[in-house]
């Protein structure tokens, strides 16, 4: 089960705080300027998805899909899209919940997706389970009784609340029927939260670090970065990701001339090839931001992903980006 990958920064740091420290490394004084040859990009993207408005969250299959949601604050607007993971194709978009701001998507299992109201629009707890088929988005079932707990196989484990307590049940996958009344032990849905747990449903997944000493690659990233990245300007954290011979980085500064008049932040994306020295991408994924994000960027199998100016997602092929 795919309970879902959040991105942290999902396009929307300046919704995010993030204490501003200062990177931990003193940088040496080098001639690495004149060892990485500045370019336009020569890394361009495999392909991209711009939804229009922020995509707020987005979660992987693992067989192959991306299923995305994406929010217009100003209409207080929600809508659902998938894509072909491999080639960034649009399976589908524009699927809407019967609520237009408060509902999120719960989990993907088994070729189906599940989506969640909210109690109320003033509360955090979910209510109402919205079953659709993950290639087509075409709704299964629908059920109002019950809060969704996990899917596993064909199988959701939900709760629904009476005036005795909080009873737990096994309902169908395919219909949303009743499969099993489990009573109030809740042992058999900790167990099997456990088991989800200790799954390893994020194989093939990277992820950047703080460039610090606790850093895998502190040394040689700090090398490669020396004369590129003027610590004194960086808000937050330097975040870096080495696959070797490529290096990763992703820093915010300040902007120079902000539309809105106010003092904010862009965040800057690079990508090196060590071992020829070729810039590989440079340039700004992030303007107007109120507050450094984290995590905006990550590579999953052979792909890098990140999300440009909070409502496009991009992606670059790492094969034949070494050579």
């Amino acid at each position: 089960m795919v309970s879902g990958l959040l991105l942290h920064y999902v396009g929307l740091s300046d919704m995010l705080f993030v204490c501003c420290n200062k990177m931990m490394f003193v940088p040496r004084k080098s001639n690495c300027m004149k060892l990485f040859r500045s370019s336009s990009p020569a890394w361009p993207p495999t392909w991209t998805f711009d939804a229009g408005v922020y995509i707020w969250r987005v979660l992987f299959s693992n067989a192959g899909e991306i299923l995305g949601e994406a929010r217009d604050p100003e209409k207080k607007e929600t809508w659902f899209f998938c894509l072909e993971e491999a080639t960034g194709t649009l399976l589908w978009r524009d699927l809407r919940h019967p609520e237009a701001w408060w509902t999120g998507i719960e989990a993907i299992e088994g070729g189906r997706f599940f989506l969640h109201g909210f109690r109320k629009p003033d509360m955090p707890q979910h209510l109402g389970i919205r079953a659709h088929d993950l290639h087509s988005g075409t709704l299964l079932w629908s059920s109002e009784e019950y809060t969704f707990l996990l899917a596993q196989g064909d199988d959701v484990y939900a709760s629904r609340e009476k005036f005795s307590g909080l009873e737990f049940y096994r309902l169908s996958a395919v219909d949303g029927g009743v499969t099993e009344e489990l009573g109030q032990d809740t042992s058999r849905i900790n167990d099997l939260r456990q088991q989800q747990n200790e799954e390893d449903f994020f194989r093939g997944y990277r992820y950047p670090d703080p460039l610090s000493d606790a850093h895998p690659h502190a040394d040689a990233a700090r090398s490669a970065l020396d004369g590129i990245v003027d610590p004194a300007q960086v808000a937050g954290n330097l975040d870096v990701l080495v696959e070797a011979p490529l290096l990763f980085a992703a820093w915010h500064i300040a902007e120079e001339r902000p539309e809105n008049g106010r003092p904010s932040l862009k965040q800057e994306f690079l990508a090196l090839n060590t071992d020829s020295g070729k810039t590989l991408f440079r340039g700004p994924i992030l303007t107007g931001a109120d507050a450094p994000g984290m995590d905006s960027f990550f590579i999953k199998d052979h792909q890098l992903i990140y999300i440009h100016e909070r409502c496009a997602i991009h992606a670059h092929d790492l094969n034949g980006a070494a050579s």
